[in-house]
């Protein structure tokens, strides 16, 4: 946690942050708010490239309470880097305060992104986030998860629509994905990928990778080695 805001921007490699609420994954070309005084941890996933900007408290008063994530244009990738490079100490030179200026100007520009994985907050369905968490693959029945979380399929359902704003369905195949983007980066083969998350036919993971992403996973996968700003 600190007091500042942060901006974080990757170029190659993704990280991951987790909250109380949420975890993110910031990949190539995308670049995540983080509010002043939010709890997180981050975790990377192989190599990473990319820049971290911190932004004083009272400039972030128009900003979300709430962590998001946004496109990363080639224009705010070029400012970052050189701000990143010259914005150091207290004071700035007029130069760099304008190109300052000119970032916050277009990062509030870029479109945002609503590509979190929402946690509930009751230990009761966290007892069945954590163990999907652990294993994306688990292919117990909804009424096994039910029985965890000691509630009827009925409640369960309801309770998990109404703490994560998304169904159950759903939310297990975003935490895939989210997975898989993981594995990916690290270098692992889109075949063992698809069966490690729990897919039974490359074609469904396919499937379900490219609405979620834009991307093929062979596409996605080749990030890894590539460095883009947008």
């Amino acid at each position: 946690m600190h007091v500042e805001g942060q901006l974080l921007g990757i170029e190659s490699g993704v990280v991951g942050i987790r909250g109380a609420a949420a975890y993110w994954l910031v990949g190539p070309g995308s670049v995540l708010w983080l509010p002043p005084r939010f709890c997180h941890e981050a975790r990377s996933h192989g190599a990473v490239a990319g820049w971290s900007l911190y932004v004083c408290p009272g400039a972030c008063a128009d900003l979300p309470q709430e962590p998001f994530l946004a496109e990363c244009s080639r224009l705010l990738g070029a400012q970052a880097e050189r701000l990143s490079q010259t914005a150091e100490g207290s004071q700035w030179s007029p130069p760099v305060a304008r190109l300052a200026e000119s970032f916050w100007d277009e990062f509030l520009s870029v479109p945002r992104r609503n590509a979190s994985l929402p946690f509930p907050q009751s230990s009761r369905l966290g007892r069945v986030t954590e163990v999907l968490c652990a294993n994306p693959a688990d292919r117990r029945a909804q009424k096994d998860w039910a029985a965890l979380a000691g509630l009827s399929v009925r409640s369960f359902v309801r309770h998990f629509t109404a703490e994560t704003q998304m169904p159950f369905s759903i939310w297990k195949q975003r935490l895939r994905i989210l997975n898989a983007q993981e594995r990916l980066v690290r270098g692992e083969t889109v075949t063992s990928v698809a069966f490690s998350v729990g897919y039974e036919s490359l074609g469904a993971f396919a499937e379900a990778f490219k609405k979620n992403t834009g991307l093929s996973p062979s596409d996605y996968g080749k990030q890894r080695s590539v460095r883009h700003l947008g």
